[in-house]
């Protein structure tokens, strides 16, 4: 038994009301109200009427919760409460409950509520329809509709491929750690990148002498945190096929009419064709070259007549030859001829080709008036090794050889250097990418790099940890440069 003995409320002029009103709830929550406050008794007796039910007047249930809310309101609330409102607005929460309460247990009324909101905002936010639909065929290529960006595409040893933004790589001073470029999965490492824009054809050319022909595009984007995507998913590969090389497409047809081809195994063979050969390629690939046992392509560049090749070995070896004088072959299904006479374990690692020099000497020296215009036109051939060190070499000290030869120093492969990874021309403005086996890729000048001859070592571009080698460095394109 619950009881509250002379409970009493005041106004604020502070006479009482209530006063020595005892209520008295039991177990079963009833409520007997006595006392001697008319007024304040008669109105707490209506309020209790107005809830109870009609047909049990005599007594009423209440729990401790609600007396308790009763007596703390003041005199002046119980004594201002309209009846009549109270009873209005009951009755109006009761309509709405059962209202509710049928909508929801209907789904016909759910649904005719839900039509009828949305007619009426349809007849108030309705306009005419601005756009027409019309049957037509648009005759468009979807490659307009994709926007010009410049590009990275990395290719990894176990053929996963990516492309990703070129400014998502900026510019470090020589001999830093760089950035991740790529995250490769266990025992996978990158082996090839390249720098191109997203409307430029590429050539992947297979371990099995087939080439492939996809715009960049169509290769899947991802951030410097992805995997890449299958090339077996892009490229229609065989399970025992992968990727050994990546090549621009010239733009324009034009430019293919009066170009040819150059490929170069890691074994030393190279052959040239007609660029125009390679211009329609299936979408199941095409024959590139008939390849040897244990032998790939490495390499693979577009040249003219009067320009020469390069070819770099990875014990630092490299010969210069002129383009002219190697025949254009007809097939496409030979193996090539001699490059280069390689020695015991030795292989090619790049190919690059270069203008040949065409200066009048007098008595086999350059006269003073040849020098200016020879410093216009010096090029370098920059050297990196795997342990991520390299430098850049006047190209006028590479002479002019015939093929098959066995080459001359072109940077020495100490065990501080390690083998040779890319040799390849270069400018004073240009910029170049460095990528290593775990993925990761440091952008920085040429300039900074030191020039210095042949037989030297160089000095350290990248900084490398435990068994991290550099697997591929290229240049950054002068067309891509922002």
């Amino acid at each position: 038994m619950i009881q509250f003995t002379n409970v009493f409320m005041t106004y604020p002029s502070g006479n009482k009301a209530l006063q020595n009103i005892n209520l008295n709830i039991d177990n079963g929550e009833m409520v007997y109200v006595s006392g001697r406050s008319g007024a304040g008794k008669s109105t707490l007796l209506k309020l209790i009427n107005l809830i109870e039910n009609k047909k049990n007047r005599s007594s009423y249930t209440l729990t401790e919760k609600q007396v308790l809310s009763i007596l703390e309101l003041r005199l002046q609330k119980l004594t201002a409460l309209g009846i009549s409102e109270i009873e209005l607005e009951i009755n109006k929460l009761s309509d709405l409950i059962l209202n509710y309460k049928r909508i929801i247990n209907s789904k016909k009324e759910l649904l005719k509520v839900i039509g009828n909101e949305l007619t009426n905002i349809k007849d108030k936010f309705a306009i005419p329809r601005r756009t027409k639909i019309i049957d037509a065929i648009l005759n468009y290529d979807i490659e307009e509709t994709i926007q010009k960006e410049f590009v990275i595409i990395t290719v990894t040893h176990q053929g996963y491929i990516k492309r990703g933004a070129l400014s998502g790589v900026k510019q470090q001073k020589r001999g830093g750690k760089g950035k991740t470029g790529i995250k490769t999965r266990e025992e996978d490492s990158v082996v090839q990148t390249l720098s191109v824009n997203t409307h430029t054809s590429v050539l992947f050319f297979s371990t099995e002498g087939l080439v492939y022909k996809i715009k960049t595009w169509k290769i899947p984007e991802g951030s410097a945190s992805s995997k890449g995507k299958s090339l077996f998913n892009i490229l229609p590969l065989k399970n025992y096929q992968s990727i050994s090389s990546i090549m621009p497409f010239p733009e324009t047809d034009f430019e293919s009419k009066n170009l040819n081809i150059v490929f170069a195994t890691a074994k030393g063979k190279i052959r040239k064709n007609s660029l125009e050969d390679f211009s329609s390629i299936s979408a199941s690939g095409k024959i590139a070259m008939k390849l040897d046992s244990n032998d790939k392509i490495i390499g693979v560049k577009i040249c003219n007549d009067n320009q020469d090749i390069i070819l770099s070995t990875k014990f630092g070896k490299c010969i210069r030859f002129e383009s002219k004088k190697l025949r254009i072959f007809k097939g496409r299904s030979s193996i090539g001829i001699k490059g280069i006479n390689l020695a015991e374990n030795d292989s090619i690692v790049s190919i690059s080709i270069i203008d040949h020099d065409s200066n009048k000497k007098k008595n086999g020296k350059i006269t003073k008036d040849d020098k200016s215009e020879l410093k216009a036109k010096e090029k370098f051939i920059l050297s990196v090794t795997e342990n991520g060190f390299g430098k850049r070499t006047s190209h006028y000290d590479f002479r002019v050889t015939g093929r098959g030869g066995k080459g001359i120093i072109g940077i020495v492969n100490s065990i501080r250097n390690g083998n040779v990874s890319s040799s390849f021309p270069v400018n004073e403005g240009d910029e170049i990418i460095i990528s290593t086996n775990k993925g990761r890729v440091i952008r920085c000048a040429v300039k900074e790099i030191r020039v210095a001859g042949r037989n030297t070592q160089g000095v350290r571009i990248i900084k490398l940890t435990g068994e991290e080698k550099v697997v591929s460095a290229i240049k950054i394109d002068d067309n891509l440069l922002q």
